[in-house]
């Protein structure tokens, strides 16, 4: 019979109903997860009658967290990050998510959304450094951004074969991060190589759809299968809407 497996739980939810985000599970077993940050148009939860920030960087709002291959204890593994949505182990078994950075309500926000290299520690800027609400932190660069603004980067995968079988595409892309623009509709191919001061990126638009564009894996054929949501680009409303 189907039984209900509970990996982790115990937070309180958020009020807009977007909240746990991105799933991973490591080699060992352990799981990975993202949960989203607590309030993305007041970042520093700044109280508008003292002025008093109540960011807490011990918080498990806003970060990434790992949870025992038992299932028993979870830790907090980053924070600084505002809404990941796709999370996956590239092929040399490092950590990478997409985050919904875009911090159109923050003025010293990042407008573009990011891929990130997840490492235990690390503060990845949301809410970034501020002189009086977060002065303890540095801000760990992303390895790509997503431009123009916004484009609500939410599937990640990478390109390694299933059973098997081939890659998507030419062979020189095999073991890219395939991205998902959800908002824009567009995928894109995004080649990562590992230096002795971290990764850096090089960047491709491969598609684009005319609806909102949700993930992207390889199947076994090596074909590219893509999950959409109905409506046009721009959040469903189409170029032309609000």
């Amino acid at each position: 019979a189907d039984q209900e497996i509970i990996v982790a739980d115990g937070w309180e939810e958020l009020h807009h109903g977007v909240d746990a985000l991105g799933v991973a599970v490591d080699r060992d077993g352990s799981v990975y997860f993202g949960l989203g940050a607590a309030d993305y148009t007041n970042p520093y939860l700044v109280d508008r009658a003292s002025g008093q920030a109540h960011y807490d960087l011990r918080s498990e709002r806003g970060t990434i967290l790992k949870v025992s291959p038992d299932f028993k204890r979870r830790e907090i593994v980053c924070t600084g990050i505002r809404f990941p949505v796709g999370m996956a182990f590239n092929p040399a078994g490092d950590l990478f998510c997409t985050d919904q950075e875009g911090a159109t309500w923050l003025p010293n926000g990042n407008p573009f959304d990011e891929l990130l290299h997840i490492q235990s520690g690390r503060h990845y800027g949301f809410p970034p450094r501020h002189p009086r609400f977060l002065p303890g932190v540095i801000d760990e660069p992303s390895v790509f951004d997503y431009e123009p603004q916004h484009q609500s980067t939410c599937g990640l995968n990478f390109n390694e074969p299933v059973n098997d079988g081939p890659a998507f595409g030419p062979e020189w892309w095999a073991g890219d991060a395939i991205v998902s623009g959800y908002s824009r509709g567009k995928l894109w191919r995004t080649k990562l190589v590992k230096t002795s001061v971290g990764y850096v990126a090089e960047n491709q638009l491969f598609a684009r759809l005319n609806m909102l564009t949700v993930d992207a894996c390889v199947s076994p054929r090596g074909d590219l299968v893509v999950s959409t949501h109905s409506g046009g680009p721009d959040w469903g409303s189409g170029p032309d809407g609000k």
